[in-house]
């Protein structure tokens, strides 16, 4: 249980960071145009996203507790 739920923590932080990067690009700007917050903001709303549905798919139950 303790390595899915470190799979969880990992895939998702790592989802946010490559929306983050994609979204960044896609936009054709800077991370001083796009500003840090809104950076933070696209890295948590996909990472969260991503942390939902791993938690259901490798059955972590963090959401359960």
């Amino acid at each position: 249980m303790t390595v899915r739920r470190a799979i969880v923590w990992v895939i998702s932080a790592l989802v946010g960071l490559v929306a983050t990067v994609a979204i960044i690009n896609a936009f054709d700007t800077t991370i001083d145009k796009f500003t840090y917050a809104n950076a933070l903001l696209v890295f948590l709303g996909f990472g969260s996203l991503a942390f939902i549905w791993l938690d259901y798919v490798l059955r972590t139950e963090y959401l359960k507790s």
